[in-house]
């Protein structure tokens, strides 16, 4: 009865065991795959680099007086003319100091005009002979002497009016102003930014590259440009300028690269990628990076019996059975 009871444990064993096996069969995972129809194309060679963009005209406009804001009239992001006023610092008295000029110029001609027709009766009377040659000398110096005060008078006038003129600090080209330094009242001393106005209708950048690669770069190359901050749109550009010389100290060749068509979404000052193109080979397969698959394999050298490792790669690919 034993020898029976373990004959039909056995069975039950295995009917269940093939129940196992089947249902994992039944259970195997499918893997997803995604096919890829290769064909010839073009390959593109880059050198990339990194840098930030600026305005072909990118100028800081300076105070040139010491004296109070009284008057900001333009924001960052403004259209402004070349020569318009950006900005008005406190003037009144260099306006006062003009007009004294322009007095003292006036009383300066009055005592020319009044020298020059006292130098005009004393050379009729010393041709004459009715003078004495001392007393023809000191009305002719007195003359040019009073000429010389009216030159001087014309240059202290010159030197008020600009005075007075730098107080009205003005954009120095059309463009936008990208940033305002100072506000209204406060107190600005010469020398210290007011505002940077860029043109934007051009940008430009200047980026660096190793000098071991710069073969094959050359002026009207084509860049390709991306920003991190406007991930969805790329911009073209071309290399303007190539340095001469590399620098000493880091080996890197510097260029210039002007973008062809910017926007309104390039601000001075932002960071981009610059990928310059250096060759090109048509006719190549390509095949996504995705679909390359890697293996690790240990050879042993048997001169020295040290194990190597060598990463090798493949692809699957798919017959069309006949």
């Amino acid at each position: 009865m034993k020898k029976l009871f373990l004959i039909f444990t056995a069975i039950l064993i295995l009917i269940v065991t093939a129940c196992n096996q089947e249902t994992e069969q039944n259970n195997e995972k499918v893997v997803p795959v995604k096919v890829f129809t290769v064909k010839p194309d073009k390959i593109e060679k880059y050198v990339k680099s990194t840098g930030s963009i600026t305005g072909e005209e990118d100028v800081v406009v300076y105070s040139k007086v010491t004296e109070r804001i009284v008057n900001v009239y333009v924001k960052p992001g403004a259209r402004v003319s070349k020569g318009q006023t950006i900005a008005v610092q406190y003037n009144a008295i260099f306006k006062q100091s003009v007009e004294a000029a322009e007095t003292a110029v006036q009383s300066a001609q009055t005592q020319l005009n009044q020298a020059q027709q006292d130098f005009n009766r004393i050379q009729k009377l010393y041709d004459e002979k009715a003078i004495s040659n001392q007393q023809f000398d000191q009305t002719k110096t007195q003359y040019e002497s009073t000429g010389l005060g009216l030159q001087a008078a014309k240059v202290q006038l010159q030197q008020a009016k600009e005075q007075y003129e730098n107080s009205f600090i003005k954009a120095p080209f059309s463009g936008i102003v990208a940033s305002v330094y100072v506000e209204q009242n406060q107190m600005v001393a010469a020398g210290l930014p007011v505002a940077q106005i860029i043109n934007s209708n051009s940008m430009k950048a200047k980026v660096k590259i190793p000098s071991s690669e710069i073969v094959g770069i050359f002026k009207g190359q084509k860049v390709t440009i991306e920003f991190p901050s406007i991930p969805s749109k790329n911009y073209e550009g071309i290399v303007t300028e190539i340095d001469q010389a590399i620098d000493p100290i880091s080996k890197n060749l510097q260029l210039e690269i002007s973008i062809t068509k910017p926007d309104n979404l390039l601000k001075s000052g932002m960071f981009g990628q610059f990928f310059i193109q250096t060759d090109v080979e048509e006719n190549k397969i390509i095949i996504p990076e995705s679909s390359i698959q890697s293996r690790t394999e240990v050879k042993v050298d048997r001169n020295t019996g040290l194990q190597n490792s060598v990463k090798k790669y493949f692809i699957f690919l798919i017959k069309k059975m006949a």
